[in-house]
């Protein structure tokens, strides 16, 4: 029989505070205009420029969602054949308060996270060592897929709770669990969250590099 670490549990309380942290730090700081006041628009000729219609966090983060998750194998470096359940992709989603984390990996180590209020980061896939935990994460939603059912519809969690999705060339499938149980037990979700986990750690270390190099 298996036996659950004791700190398993606070693990889940560990990813919503380093999801925290990667949005607190990605957060865009706005540009001071010349002489310190307020950015001032560009102009041309003299010109007023039209604003572009911006879209809102919400809208850019969904957009970001459904490429990840309509992402098809032939956009992807990868070998040729693939088996038909063989998944080249996997999602997980969590709810918390207020928000909504995207955290999306494909089996050529591209890897990102995105944030229904806005902020994220994209790419990561470029360090090796989030290339390789987004690979074993993939890896992992393989051995999970008994636990999921084909689906098309993509709803986002509902609170607290964790959704996958794992892209296969036969079709996306998707499980929800809540999100203390996912700490409590040791099966294919539970294995799948906590890689999730150490693609989201990857991705930090890379972004405290960022601010510190």
């Amino acid at each position: 029989m298996k036996h659950i670490h004791p700190l398993q549990p606070i693990a889940v309380i560990v990813l919503a505070a380093i999801l925290w942290y990667m949005k607190k730090k990605s957060a865009p700081a706005a540009k001071p205009g010349p002489g310190g006041g307020e950015p001032r628009a560009a102009s041309s000729q003299g010109a007023p420029r039209v604003p572009k219609a911006s879209r809102t966090p919400e809208e850019v983060y969904m957009s970001l969602r459904d490429a990840a998750l309509q992402k098809a194998p032939e956009q992807l470096f990868l070998p040729d054949g693939l088996k038909p359940q063989e998944p080249y992709g996997a999602l997980m989603e969590m709810a918390i308060p207020n928000d909504v984390i995207t955290l999306a990996c494909f089996a050529d180590g591209d890897a990102g996270v995105y944030y229904k209020t806005g902020g994220g980061m994209k790419g990561g896939g470029s360090h090796e060592n989030v290339r390789r935990a987004a690979k074993q994460f993939v890896a992992l939603s393989h051995k999970a897929l008994l636990r999921m059912t084909m689906t098309d519809d993509h709803p986002l969690p509902e609170a607290e709770k964790v959704r996958f999705y794992v892209l296969t060339p036969k079709g996306t499938f998707t499980t929800e669990a809540h999100r203390q149980t996912l700490g409590g037990v040791e099966n294919e979700l539970s294995a799948l969250f906590y890689g999730g986990q150490e693609v989201v750690a990857q991705m930090r270390q890379v972004q405290e590099e960022k601010a510190t190099g």
